[in-house]
């Protein structure tokens, strides 16, 4: 919408009604523009003195910048700049991820490629006339009280029904889990009787029942949701057909699972005529308390339901209960500054201090590989000793809400990769649990009401208590691919030892003895977290997919001149 010297663009799906975008554009936007409305956007206002760019809560339309010409670039592929700067990877934010893939605060502002720095979400970014360059945080999550089950309800329909109502052929995944069945009974009650809405389901070739299949289709039977199966055969195991996964802006979560996720995207599409598929993902990042609100609780003064949230998540994991509390104490007297310090050491050592199993703290690392190089440890740990100088610390209280904001984050960017690697299908690929209506709704619960770690999702079960079949709301667990997983790595080994010798080698990050030692170690079925593995094959396979790829071009355009 242009009015006057005001231009605002709206960019991705938005509920925002054409009145209010023109009301933008007459007098400006607001500050909390990115929740304002359902979806997940982006929103731009340029005027003859600035542009500014508020960035979506949940990460999932990035926006990344550059400084080339003597100014400021902007644009929503780090790729994209990335051809204009001629740079190649960011060596530390890939070293940074590789060796401590679930701590997210590392990689935050970060891009994967040199020179492209990533604009948080939540946040806005202004680019003044003069070159001055500000980014503040505009969100960050505030309790606030409510019927939590009401608004979260309310929220994940807004964001389904925002996808829904242009799509002729609207597909979900119906994997029989909270997120994906919540998704799916969202949107079939989003169309109405006229319209359809399709659940689809893989399961191996040969095993049309059994496990989540079984609550899938007792789903779809109770819903009348239209049910679709895929069979899944030896062609679409993890590790097949790395070779074919195209480039993206950065290495896509689903990159060991390829062979599967397009294989399913062209099924979608060519069967199923697919123009607007959802799923669940974002889902356990935004609804399962991290453990570390256990010190949440002692740092309040919470210490009777801290005690008892210890004991429940204890028994959940079969772990001691003192060890669980003197950790989740210590957290709650320290900060994530000295947390980050110690990682740091760890991660430039290559050893990780001794704790206890399920060790509460803000950086649940496993142990470095034995594959990482000196470089490589180097790298990272100059990442994690750099991030307190770049965000501040979290309220007391507010650890649990801070870490799962970062989290959905970090998966709504990531996501982006899937995303664009479904496009090169022609398959608009969604996830609602990624909006930011959706994040701000349920990190806004007070932590009195927040549920314990030890708790599944109650707040979405109590959401669609109406929709949910009692045997799926009576659910605690999901299913477990792990073994489809190891299967795979058996199947594909020549092939990924043949990876070990490639570019992460050869930017000095990886020791490819030593890593085709844990890849063999790990299809054998030996205690390898698969968080030491899967970074370093996906990683590897997106260096070689963007060695391939044809640089972006840029083509200089003189002001007020249209391009060619």
């Amino acid at each position: 919408m242009c009015t006057g010297r005001r231009f605002v663009a709206v960019i991705g799906p938005s509920g925002i009604a054409r009145r209010d975008l023109a009301r933008l554009g007459t007098f400006g936007v607001p500050d909390d523009v990115a929740w304002r409305w359902p979806g997940s956007y982006t929103t731009v206002e340029v005027t003859d003195e600035f542009t500014r760019v508020w960035t979506d809560l949940g990460g999932a339309w990035p926006v990344y910048t550059t400084a080339a010409d003597g100014g400021v670039y902007w644009a929503s592929s780090s790729r994209a700049l990335a051809g204009l700067t001629h740079t190649g990877p960011n060596v530390d934010r890939l070293a940074a991820w590789l060796l401590a893939p679930s701590v997210p605060v590392l990689l935050a502002g970060r891009s994967a490629f040199a020179g492209v720095e990533l604009v948080p979400a939540g946040h806005r970014l202004t680019v003044a006339r003069d070159g001055v360059v500000r980014t503040n945080q505009m969100w960050s999550p505030r309790p606030r009280p409510g019927a939590a089950d009401h608004r979260l309800r309310a929220e994940l329909a807004a964001a389904v029904a925002v996808r829904v109502v242009a799509a002729s052929a609207p597909t979900v995944d119906l994997s029989g889990g909270y997120d994906s069945t919540a998704l799916a009974l969202l949107a079939h009650e989003s169309v109405g009787p006229d319209h359809a809405v399709t659940g689809v389901t893989v399961c191996p070739v040969g095993h049309p029942s059994g496990g989540d299949l079984d609550y899938a289709r007792l789903v779809a039977e109770r819903s009348g949701i239209a049910h679709r199966l895929m069979p899944l055969d030896a062609d679409h195991a993890p590790y097949t057909s790395l070779c074919a996964v195209p480039v993206t802006d950065e290495p896509a979560p689903s990159t060991v699972a390829h062979a599967r996720f397009s294989g399913q995207l062209h099924w979608m599409r060519t069967t199923l005529g697919t123009d607007c598929h959802m799923t669940g993902d974002g889902g356990d990042s935004l609804l399962c308390s991290p453990p570390i609100m256990l010190a949440d609780l002692l740092a309040t003064g919470r210490n009777r339901r801290g005690v008892v949230e210890t004991i429940r998540w204890a028994r959940l994991r079969r772990l001691p209960v003192w060890s669980l509390l003197v950790s989740a104490y210590r957290t709650s007297r320290s900060n994530r500054a000295d947390a980050l310090a110690r990682l740091s050491v760890e991660l430039f050592t290559g050893v990780r201090k001794a704790v206890p199993k399920g060790d509460i703290g803000w950086c649940a690392t496993d142990l470095v590989p034995s594959w990482a190089t000196y470089d490589a440890r180097a790298r990272a740990a100059a990442v994690a000793s750099s991030v307190p100088q770049r965000f501040p610390e979290a309220a007391i209280g507010m650890f649990a809400a801070t870490v799962a904001a970062e989290g959905i984050a970090d998966v709504g960017r990531s996501a982006r990769a899937d995303i664009q690697l479904a496009e090169t299908v022609g398959v608009p690929l969604h996830n609602p649990f990624t909006d930011s209506r959706v994040v701000d709704a349920y990190l806004s619960i007070p932590l009195d009401e927040r549920p314990g770690s030890a708790d599944y999702k109650p707040v979405l079960r109590d959401a669609l208590a109406d929709l949910f079949p009692a045997e799926l709301a009576a659910r605690t667990t999901k299913g477990d691919f792990n073994p489809d997983h190891y299967h795979g790595m058996r199947t594909n080994l020549p092939e990924l030892h043949a990876l070990a010798d490639g570019q992460l080698a050869a930017l000095g990050l990886v020791d490819p003895v030593e890593l085709r030692r844990t890849l063999a170690m790990t299809a054998a079925g030996l205690p390898v977290p698969f968080s030491t593995v899967e970074p370093a094959v996906a990683a590897e396979v997106w260096l070689r997919a963007l060695a391939d790829a044809p640089d972006v071009v840029w083509t200089p355009v003189a002001a007020g001149e249209e391009a060619k």
